[in-house]
């Protein structure tokens, strides 16, 4: 369907649910139109109006759960989901949503109980079991959760994305031999399994697979163009062979998802190695920002400042390496130099001792340039 259809299509549902007044099956309708038409946060006033209106609906609670958590309103998620609590508690997949919920949130040890009430209201619940894994793995805990996963597939068989969460959790526990052979085995009972394919693409390029590597990420990207992980991980594994490839599978990493900072940072690498300090610089700080105390990031920063005579930047920056780590030789010889470019020799000086010592405390009795 076009914009044009959907929109011809949205104009519609709303002028028959105008005339049809409170009609749960067209509120429904026009709220997965607005959806599709990228408007959740529209939708998610829709429901919440009609739940206001006419009273309990598990259905449309959860659609407006949904359509806020799109919207990325989690707060009015939390909200719409809290005051049905009275009417839906003794629903698991209440308990499940909830988890699902705080797990968006970074709260992975209260999605836990979560799920562990709705596994306990619903024990042949296949969702339970594997909600229960990914909290789980999120919690290291992968023993545990390849027993939740293996649970959900005994009640699901063709659960791929259980088998997948067993392959995360054998690759937790140091086993990537066995990881492979338990993503390969989502493949079989899914063979559109973007996910297998990704955590393949991954770990056939730690294992040094590269041609592997690639042709699991390429597969995945069919599937999902816009996953970024399937980008960044299709860059890495060509990230030695063909470094200009590579970095247009890392360009699409960030087009996908900008704040894929692990991307900016294989960026900022190539760039700098190429001697684009600009493009470094700018790759860096979206980088830096995913891990504002990164020591090798704030040190790439200081120097590429540097390279461009930015010095009071690359002092700043460098500054704030050695109050995180006190100890960073590297850290305190580029912050010499750096004072030396100012003119400032009496800083300079210091720094220098600085890194000496820094130096002989580690025993390294190499130089201290990078």
């Amino acid at each position: 369907m076009s914009n044009q259809e959907l929109q011809e299509s949205i104009t519609v549902l709303e002028r028959q649910l105008a005339e049809a007044g409170a009609d749960r099956e067209l509120t429904l309708e026009l709220a997965d139109a607005y959806r599709l038409a990228g408007r959740p946060a529209d939708a998610a006033r829709l429901l919440a109006r009609r739940l206001a209106e006419g009273g309990p609906d598990w259905d449309l609670c959860r659609a407006c759960v949904e359509c806020h958590r799109d919207a990325g309103h989690m707060e009015e998620a939390v909200e719409v989901l809290n005051r049905g609590a009275a009417h839906y508690r003794d629903r698991a997949d209440f308990w499940i949503v909830r988890g699902m919920m705080l797990e968006l949130m970074g709260e992975w040890s209260a999605a836990l109980r979560e799920h562990d009430l709705a596994q306990r209201m619903a024990p042949h619940m296949a969702e339970a079991h594997y909600r229960r894994g990914i909290a789980l793995l999120q919690l290291e805990r992968a023993a545990e959760a390849i027993e939740a996963f293996q649970r959900a597939l005994k009640l699901k068989p063709r659960l791929a994305a259980a088998q997948v969460g067993i392959g995360i959790a054998r690759e937790l526990l140091g086993d990537a031999y066995q990881a492979v052979v338990e993503f390969e085995k989502a493949l079989q009972l899914d063979p559109q399994c973007a996910d297998a394919h990704i955590n393949l693409g991954a770990l056939y390029g730690e294992l040094g697979r590269a041609a592997e590597a690639l042709a699991h990420c390429e597969k995945a990207l069919a599937l999902h163009p816009a996953s970024s992980e399937a980008a960044y991980n299709a860059g890495q594994a060509l990230l030695e062979s063909d470094p200009e490839q590579a970095a247009r599978f890392f360009r699409r990493a960030t087009a996908s998802d900008p704040d894929n900072h692990a991307a900016h940072l294989a960026l900022a690498r190539l760039a700098e190695r190429a001697g684009r300090w600009e493009t470094a610089v700018r790759h860096y700080l979206k980088a830096r920002a995913g891990d504002p105390g990164r020591g090798e990031t704030l040190l790439a920063l200081g120097i590429c400042y540097g390279r461009l005579e930015r010095a009071s930047e690359a002092i700043e920056v460098l500054r704030a390496l050695i109050k995180r780590d006190p100890g960073h030789e590297q850290g305190w010889f580029h912050l010499g130099v750096c004072y030396d470019k100012q003119g400032d020799t009496d800083r300079a000086r210091e720094a220098y001792a600085k890194a000496e010592e820094c130096r002989v405390a580690s025993g390294d009795g190499g130089r201290a340039d990078r």
